[in-house]
């Protein structure tokens, strides 16, 4: 088993190896001293092997860290601050469980899952499908109790339970989803059924796991779950039927089948860059009757010349596109808003908490108007609609070109992202006014003003990395990693900004800051880079 699992880990780091060349190829300075020969320098990328290595190790870390952070502590810390931290660790432990116990071991499936290496190994390779997945499988828990220990350890101990509790509590999560892997294996054995494909049942059960999990966080007490799985009988017979699963999942005769089922050559989870490509190019489509509004509206552009003419059509073109994002933004901020007043009658004190914390939360806004901007929508729209064509010619490269697309863009989109953000303005001051909350003018005024400036710092985020990385490739994919990287740092500002504790004047002044500095940067740097970063790929 150690020989086929070093097979395995030797063909995953040898194709993140191969794309990282590829992408620091595309690097405009650092692209011009790596050739193509290093795809054969061994030397080389034995050492950039090991630097992925170390790199997926580290990440393998902070994902655990991220995660027990963001979806379980973050909130019981933030709205259930003035409990005691023996309540806040009941809760803790409870949405743990309910989403790493319950929720992920019928959603998450090793053994079953479509994957390329799975391809790549059993039917290229040729390697025994029994031996690949006990390999494979090993690998992955003992990783996953590996990777999930420190932070549990972290976040028990800031919440006063013991080292031993969080290493027992780790080791019956691992547990149990490894019989989770067995009940999966053994449904598709006796039905033939790959119960990760049956998106109604798994839906179904994510969305119940987490209204369950989240749940006490707005009204009731949550079951104190170490009454259940810290309890010796309860524990004991965890770990049992963990056993019983391992050696079940050892002895199962039939793999041939299993994998079969999931690497035929039609699955489209096999060839990810196609069944991305044929999503994209859906997501951006547009249907015939967008093209008729066109030109019938036509006449309305007629006081229009050059590029603020052909960015008023494209707009008109694809009006449906960009309101059906924002009408089901709106539905969702009504459907809150309803249950809010809703909440007012039924639990009057639940509302009136609520509505304070509200007044105190413009650090979660951040994330809110982070997934409420339509920006990268947008991007891809212009991208596959209008920018992949004229990038063709030289003239719509030329910098002045470029910077006055991106003045009327932004322009635009910043009015798009504004309809909810009024929305959610509107909804926010209602809700908290007539719950009764004291809510001082200045603080009021500050608190609409921040949302307003997240609305245009977004805006001109998701404008500035498509003109920057343009990300987005022929083959409707998306070629550029540094582009994900990017996001993935101002998605962790927004984690981080929870942890920032000041008077909503103070923040709306490091917004506003904030947005005036990007946008300044944006302008100057899309003037200066975009002539050669903002091209076909």
């Amino acid at each position: 088993m150690i020989r086929t699992l070093n097979s395995i880990l030797n063909i995953r780091v040898s194709s993140t190896t191969n794309r990282l060349i590829f992408y620091f190829q595309k690097i405009p300075i650092i692209g011009k001293w790596m050739n193509d020969s290093l795809y054969g320098n061994l030397s080389f990328k034995r050492s950039l092997a090991i630097i992925v290595m170390i790199l997926s190790v580290i990440w393998g870390l902070l994902s655990k860290f991220m995660y027990i952070g963001a979806l379980i502590y973050l909130p019981v810390s933030y709205l259930k601050k003035d409990l005691p931290v023996t309540e806040q660790l009941e809760l803790f432990q409870y949405i743990f469980v309910l989403l790493s116990f319950v929720t992920a071991a019928f959603t998450n499936s090793v053994i079953l899952e479509a994957k390329r290496d799975k391809y790549i190994c059993v039917k290229l390779l040729r390697i025994s499908p029994t031996r690949y997945t006990q390999a494979s499988l090993s690998y992955k828990y003992i990783s996953f109790f590996v990777y999930f220990l420190p932070s549990v350890l972290l976040f028990f101990s800031i919440l006063g339970a013991s080292a031993w509790q969080a290493l027992q509590f780790t080791l019956l999560m691992t547990a149990w989803r490894i019989i989770g892997e067995a009940f999966n294996l053994w449904i598709f054995d006796k039905t033939g059924i790959l119960l990760w494909k049956k998106y109604a049942f798994i839906w179904s059960v994510i969305i119940a796991g987490y209204l369950a999990a989240y749940f006490p966080l707005v009204k009731g007490n949550p079951l104190d779950i170490s009454k259940v799985i810290f309890v010796v009988p309860v524990s004991i017979a965890i770990l049992i039927l963990g056993f019983v699963a391992v050696i079940y999942i050892a002895r199962y005769p039939n793999y041939r089948s299993a994998v079969d089922a999931v690497t035929k050559i039609d699955e489209p989870l096999l060839d990810m860059s196609k069944m991305i490509a044929t999503a994209k190019q859906a997501e951006v489509s547009i249907k015939e009757s967008d093209s008729s509004f066109t030109y019938s509206a036509i006449d309305q552009y007629q006081d229009k010349t050059g590029y603020a003419y052909l960015n008023a059509i494209f707009f008109a073109r694809h009006r449906r596109f960009l309101i059906q994002p924002i009408l089901r933004r709106l539905y969702i901020i009504g459907a809150v808003t309803a249950a809010g007043f809703a909440s007012m009658f039924i639990f009057p004190d639940t509302s009136f908490t609520l509505a304070s914390q509200l007044v105190d939360s413009l650090p979660m806004l951040v994330f809110v108007m982070y997934f409420t901007s339509i920006g990268e929508r947008v991007c891809k729209a212009m991208f596959y609609n209008c920018d992949i064509s004229l990038l063709r010619y030289g003239f719509y490269r030329e910098k002045s070109t470029i910077l006055q697309n991106f003045k009327i863009r932004f322009i635009k989109i910043s009015g798009l992202n504004l309809i909810p953000t009024v929305a959610i303005c509107t909804a926010a001051s209602a809700f908290i006014l007539i719950s009764g909350v004291h809510w001082a003018l200045i603080d009021a005024f500050s608190f609409l003003l921040s949302i307003i400036f997240l609305s245009l710092f977004f805006s001109v985020h998701h404008l500035f990395m498509y003109y920057i990385f343009q990300p987005y490739s022929t083959e409707f994919n998306m070629k550029n990693p540094f582009f994900r990287i990017i996001n993935g740092v101002v998605y962790g500002i927004c984690f981080i900004s929870f942890q920032f504790d000041s008077t909503p004047a103070y923040f709306a002044v490091i917004v506003l800051i904030a947005t005036i500095v990007y946008m300044a940067i944006a302008l100057i740097l899309v003037y200066k880079l975009s002539p050669k970063t903002f091209r076909i790929k």
